[in-house]
């Protein structure tokens, strides 16, 4: 009789790890999303990578890993006043009906890009990067942006930088 309190202990002790080395993942993630932009995948209006992508652009995160499927935003870089896409394929049962894009500017304030609400399981979401949006004019828009990718519960999905012409 003492083996099942024993197994249930060992059960639960597991279960605990393992949900702490998931969300440790989850955090260390979140806060390389935070991190300054450095490097971009380039690529055309096609969404075809041109040279070497980025490793740590548009990676999916830990919670979203078997979730969804990022594409890397197109076309990167933009000319202020054109737009850029980021395709997000959910891959089946979505834990979140919200999407929000955006990136913290220089002062660390919060920028909505898009926000959809709309969101469904085996769906494609293109989340829409408006250059005009990072300024009031090409001066001062120009330069590297950090793009981050919400859930609906602000949990990081994922996360790349994109180049302003």
């Amino acid at each position: 009789m003492k083996i099942y309190p024993t197994l249930i202990l060992l059960l639960v002790t597991f279960l605990i790890i393992s949900s702490c080395t998931s969300n440790d993942a989850q955090e260390e993630f979140e806060r390389s999303a935070y991190a300054p932009a450095e490097g971009f995948t380039r690529t055309d209006n096609n969404s075809t990578i041109i040279g070497e992508p980025d490793e740590d652009d548009w990676r999916t995160s830990p919670f979203y890993s078997a979730l969804a499927t990022i594409q890397p935003a197109f076309p990167n870089p933009i000319l202020y006043g054109t737009t850029s896409t980021l395709d997000i394929d959910m891959n089946g049962n979505s834990l979140t009906s919200i999407l929000e894009l955006g990136y913290f500017d220089f002062q660390r304030r919060w920028t909505q890009l898009d926000l959809r609400d709309d969101v469904s399981e085996f769906s494609t979401t293109p989340l829409t990067i408006n250059s005009q949006l990072f300024g009031s004019n090409a001066s001062l828009a120009r330069g590297l942006y950090r793009i981050v990718l919400f859930d609906g519960n602000q949990r990081v999905i994922t996360y790349g930088d994109i180049e302003i012409e």
